[in-house]
């Protein structure tokens, strides 16, 4: 377990002996010292890197059976649809009405499952007509989202899918492929793509596969953390451990003498940072640390070309 110990106020007392005393703390608002320190752990957290101090599994189960209630009662009012039925349904589920007959612009429609109890379950449904059915089927087709718990989640590192389809020969992990984001598929298989595709505002992360998965496939992810936002100064450096101060000193100070206005003292300590960074940040490509470093000489206002010293770095 990585131990983080060092208060951002422990690196302004630092800092300030080195910038003649000058305060980075200014009145209540405590900058600009809270929000370089905001950058600074953002910067390190965020893509490309990884650490394994700062990520987590999350694991869930693709759910590809058809679940299907019949309705002992459905009323319909102005565009919400709220059925009484002995059913499994969750919400987020997509359900296929059938046997509706009098609700005409209902059937062969998917529509979603708002909420469900054990009485039944209520979905939002725009532009069909009142009907008199009291009885019919619903059955829920197999889905490609899954909603989970993940409050701190940033980004995927890479994800997993076990294979179920080999019979009598040891199960197999396979890779998913991460994107930005997938459509809806109708098309069923062992999924072979993931992406992040919704957060509720509440801390709960809403994955899509594809394809829509045949079979009860486990499916591990390997996630990095995002950065804590920083409120106080009497907070600590979590989650960059104590064994990284050396490296989030430097981007610090490289931030302080841009504002006390020494651009060479500044780029002096942001070469010492990039530098740092890089050597410690394992798997990176130079690709990889091309991006990051033409994304932070921007961020930085451009002082200077750093670059061969940071791709350099984990060489030497």
């Amino acid at each position: 377990m990585a131990i983080s110990t060092k208060t951002i106020q422990n690196t302004i007392d630092f800092c300030k002996r080195l910038n003649f005393m000058r305060n980075p703390v200014i009145g209540n608002s405590l900058e600009p010292a809270l929000t370089a320190a905001t950058i600074v752990l953002q910067v390190i957290l965020g893509p490309p890197f990884e650490w394994w101090w700062n990520s987590e599994e999350l694991v869930f189960t693709c759910n590809p059976v058809p679940n299907s209630a019949t309705s002992t009662a459905v009323t319909v009012s102005n565009g919400l649809l709220t059925v009484t039925a002995a059913n499994t349904f969750i919400p987020g589920q997509l359900i296929l009405p059938s046997a509706l007959a009098t609700l005409t612009q209902l059937n062969g429609f998917l529509i979603e499952i708002a909420t469900a109890n054990a009485a039944g379950f209520t979905a939002n449904v725009q532009g069909i007509s009142n009907g008199t059915d009291t009885v019919g089927t619903f059955t829920n087709l197999t889905t490609q989202d899954y909603t989970i718990p993940a409050p701190v989640f940033s980004h995927i590192e890479h994800a997993s899918v076990l294979d179920l389809s080999s019979t009598g020969a040891p199960l197999k992990w396979y890779e998913l492929t991460v994107k930005n984001d997938l459509s809806l598929e109708t098309s069923q298989n062992r999924p072979m793509f993931i992406s992040p595709e919704i957060e509720d505002g509440n801390g709960n992360v809403t994955f899509r596969v594809a394809s829509a998965p045949d079979k009860k496939y486990p499916i591990t992810l390997h996630v990095q953390l995002a950065a804590p936002a920083v409120t106080s100064i009497n907070q600590t450096w979590a989650p960059l451990p104590d064994f990284m101060q050396y490296i989030y000193t430097w981007g610090f100070m490289a931030l302080m003498w841009q504002f006390a206005d020494d651009p060479q003292r500044a780029a002096w300590a942001n070469s010492k940072f990039v530098t740092a960074l890089l050597a410690r940040a394992d798997g990176l490509d130079d690709e990889q640390k091309n991006i990051f470093l033409n994304n932070w000489d921007e961020l930085r206002m451009g002082f200077g070309p750093m670059k061969q010293q940071g791709i350099q770095a984990r060489q030497q």
